[in-house]
């Protein structure tokens, strides 16, 4: 059986489960006060019926009759819901008038009591009264027994038919009452479903508390809850980008000194095995200023950075030509034609321009170093609409599909791509993008070959 998970159908479990039961019980008495209702009125006819047959019963001689007209005792019989069976017998038992073989009443049957009793006549079930009269009463004469019966099935149908016109509206009552309930419980989650809303539209980066006004009170503890753990995950997340950005500072020195050192190590040494060592060391030692420049760079992008708040206006297409001229000595060091499609207006957006240059950096970066001599890579700005594009184009090895989302994560390199980088420059990519809203997506370059890397923002207006 599937688990009732939902709020809103526990509630209407709860609620329209004992009305249900309520409704069960309340027909089963409403079937037996019906019954008892149509008993006492149909008995009572079958009562007045007999009284009206016996105050008719004359006497010619010694024969008892009733002196009424046939017409009239047809009338008097012929009954509300169907036919009435009566007869009517002298005290001694013999037969006067009526149906012959309606069923005797039971052997306490006495003079000027009532006897109600129930029977089968002609296959059929019965109900009848029977009650002794007196010929003429204060006579002292004699009694008769006059008796007078109906099918059962008159009273059952009756019966039933009050019962249902009884649970008709009670019906109508706890279906409209599981209604209000569905609609009430729907209006009482609506301030769950503003908190979910919110939190749903918030982005990853926002761990501010959530707002508990206009929600109810037996919902703001969880609220309160939830801000706590928002607040312990934010002194976390700020504790752990302070401790990367302290250390990245605590590095930056030594690393710079020991390239420093490295460099005029090659420049004084004359043994070429030794001259040899110190190359790679030096190689090392750019790698490690590297890691350290793209770790201060995460901890400033990162949420929670006193940085990744401050927003100036930014001229994207003055800013990437500023950017590429710098990587050109690079680039032709390694017979890369590396290239500027600068938009024909200015492209500004609110940004922070040390972030922004320093994505444009990581991707400039990327491309060189897995776009072979002899390739081309091209950095690429446009607006269009309300929109700002912000591309860069190689034709190197190419990112395969199944990938193109892995290589946003920290430290993650793509297979077989040799031991440069440190596979940070990505994930700070899409980090800064994020913190100002932009969406970054990879493409197969022109032709088939190569990657194209393009980032979207938001036009000031």
């Amino acid at each position: 059986m599937t688990r009732l998970r939902t709020l809103r159908s526990r509630l209407l479990l709860w609620v329209s489960g004992p009305l249900l039961a309520l409704w069960v019980i309340s027909t089963l008495v409403d079937h037996e006060v019906a019954k008892g209702f149509v008993n006492l009125n149909y008995d009572r006819t079958l009562l007045d019926t007999a009284l009206d047959l016996g105050r008719s019963v004359r006497e010619a001689g010694d024969r008892p009759y009733i002196d009424l007209p046939p017409s009239v005792i047809e009338l008097l019989i012929s009954g509300q819901q169907g036919r009435l069976y009566y007869r009517v017998n002298k005290s001694d038992g013999e037969y006067i008038t009526g149906d012959p073989d309606l069923p005797d009443p039971p052997e306490d049957a006495q003079t000027g009591r009532v006897t109600y009793y129930d029977a089968v006549y002609l296959g059929r079930p019965i109900r009848a009264v029977a009650v002794r009269v007196p010929i003429r009463p204060g006579s002292g004469r004699g009694a008769i027994l006059v008796q007078v019966a109906e099918l059962s099935t008159l009273r059952a149908d009756s019966a039933r038919q009050i019962m249902l016109r009884m649970m008709l509206p009670q019906a109508i009552l706890v279906l409209i009452a599981t209604l209000a309930v569905w609609f009430g419980v729907g209006l009482g989650l609506r301030a769950l479903t503003s908190i979910r809303t919110e939190i749903e539209n918030r982005s990853h980066v926002d761990l501010s508390p959530i707002v508990d006004s206009g929600a109810p009170v037996e919902v703001r503890p969880l609220i309160h809850a939830m801000n706590d753990l928002l607040s312990r995950l934010s002194a976390a997340l700020a504790a752990q980008q302070r401790f990367i950005a302290d250390a990245a500072h605590q590095l930056r020195t030594p690393v710079a000194a020991l390239k420093a050192q490295t460099e005029l190590a090659i420049r004084q040494v004359r043994d070429d095995e030794a001259k040899a060592t110190l190359q790679h060391l030096q190689t090392a030692a750019d790698h490690a200023a590297r890691v350290v420049t793209q770790l201060l760079t995460m901890a400033r992008a990162e949420p929670g950075s006193h940085r990744s708040v401050m927003r100036e206006p930014v001229d994207l297409r003055a800013l990437a030509s500023d950017v590429t001229r710098e990587w050109v000595p690079l680039a032709l060091s390694r017979q890369i034609d590396l290239g500027l499609d600068e938009a024909s207006v200015p492209v500004e957006i609110s940004a922070d321009p040390f972030l922004i240059r320093e994505m444009l950096n990581n991707l400039i970066d990327n491309s060189l170093r897995y776009t072979p001599s002899g390739g081309h890579v091209t950095v690429r700005t446009a607006r269009q609409d309300d929109h700002a594009i912000l591309e860069v184009e190689d034709n190197g090895t190419g990112i395969p599909a199944d990938e193109r989302e892995k290589i946003f994560e920290r430290f993650y390199r793509l297979p077989d791509n040799g031991p440069e980088g440190c596979g940070l420059g990505l994930a700070i990519v899409r980090e800064i993008a994020q913190g100002h809203h932009a969406t970054v997506a990879v493409h197969t370059g022109a032709g088939g070959r190569g990657t194209r890397m393009t980032i979207t923002f938001s036009v000031t207006r």
